[in-house]
């Protein structure tokens, strides 16, 4: 049945539902941080950092020779623009119809809410490109979508144009973080392998692996899970919970926000949704990711325009919300993700 004819006298429906649940709370936080930037360029692109310099500090004697090595320490990831539109169209039907009826047979002005709806279907499938849309194969460099939390922190995959291997010992620095040890320890991945929810796991995650390394503060950490975990969690830490969320822009966003540690813990309602997204748990320094926006795609909508004034062309408006850009994480070793949590 046809928005159009949902929306005449003659049905009995009365109101609208908005039934778009979804949230976004890695998002929430990016803002937040004035992580979401707006840029042109032909790539995203920086130096990163790759080694430190300790071991070129030399203990010596007064008649012993200083050393003069040097190091390469930096490298230069690259990630490319990915594209994304989202079109919006309704029929000359409509525009006699509905869009210049009256208030006696307009129950709801259609583009309006094909306006609105397209905003949220965006959002969602910003969500949807966050999560890798549940999938535990990472996007590519050099696919189509948005690259994901997955793609960034799975283990021996390409990532900004940079091979990654933990058992060939290739850029572990550029590798997400094991829970199992330091990544220099590492020789084998263990973020598939079946672990249970707790605090002391957490906790082990966390201070024994690099993410602790590279955390500055413990308020850098966002932890990401679904209700199931986020519940079971809340249960075992019942009495020692802060919720966040009473005052300010957290409670609007619709997530529930607890501290562990210091830590920020996120139930996120969109990884409630599969089987598969319910066994995982992000660990994330959220001052390492970055939404890059274009300048000149920024989710921004288009002009309805009429079709039918080209050749060949047909009686309906047509505009379309455009956005290019990308998620990048610029330091993977410093969060991590778990895919086999119960």
């Amino acid at each position: 049945m046809s928005d159009l004819s949902e929306a005449t006298r003659e049905l009995f429906v009365r109101s609208l539902k908005n039934e778009v649940w979804q949230k976004m709370p890695f998002y929430e936080e990016l803002e937040r941080r004035n992580k979401i930037t707006f840029r042109g360029g032909k790539y995203i692109e920086r130096l990163v950092i790759k080694d430190e310099m300790d071991d070129l500090a030399q203990a010596y004697t007064i008649n012993e020779a200083l050393t003069d090595e040097a190091k390469d320490m930096l490298d230069k990831p690259r990630f490319l623009w990915k594209k994304l539109q989202l079109p919006l169209r309704y029929s000359g039907d409509v525009e006699i119809q509905n869009v210049h009826a009256g208030n006696e047979e307009q129950l709801t002005d259609l583009v309006r809410l094909l306006t609105t709806q397209g905003q949220r279907g965006i959002r969602i499938k910003m969500m949807k490109n966050l999560f890798n849309a549940g999938s535990t194969t990472g996007r590519s460099d050099s696919g189509k979508e948005f690259q994901s939390l997955v793609s960034a922190l799975d283990h021996d995959v390409t990532y900004g144009n940079l091979a990654r291997s933990f058992s060939s010992d290739t850029r572990d620095w550029w590798q997400g973080a094991d829970p199992s040890a330091l990544n220099i320890n590492v020789t084998s991945s263990s973020q598939g392998t079946a672990t249970n929810l707790t605090i002391s796991n957490i906790r082990k995650w966390i201070s024994e692996s690099d993410v602790a390394q590279y955390m500055e503060q413990k308020s850098d950490l966002t932890i990401l899970m679904c209700a199931t975990l986020f519940n079971k969690l809340r249960a075992e830490m019942e009495s020692k919970a802060i919720y966040k969320g009473e005052v300010g822009d957290t409670m609007k966003q619709g997530f529930t926000k607890m501290i562990l540690d210091g830590y920020n813990v996120i139930d996120v309602p969109y990884l409630q949704t599969t089987s598969t997204m319910r066994t995982w748990v992000f660990v994330l320094n959220m001052n390492d990711f970055e939404l890059r926006i274009s300048t000149e795609r920024n989710f921004e909508m288009t002009d309805f325009e009429w079709q039918g004034k080209y050749t060949n062309g047909f009686d309906y408006y047509l505009a379309r919300i455009l956005a290019a850009g990308n998620l990048v994480c610029w330091k993977p070793r410093g969060s991590m993700w778990l895919s086999n949590v119960s």
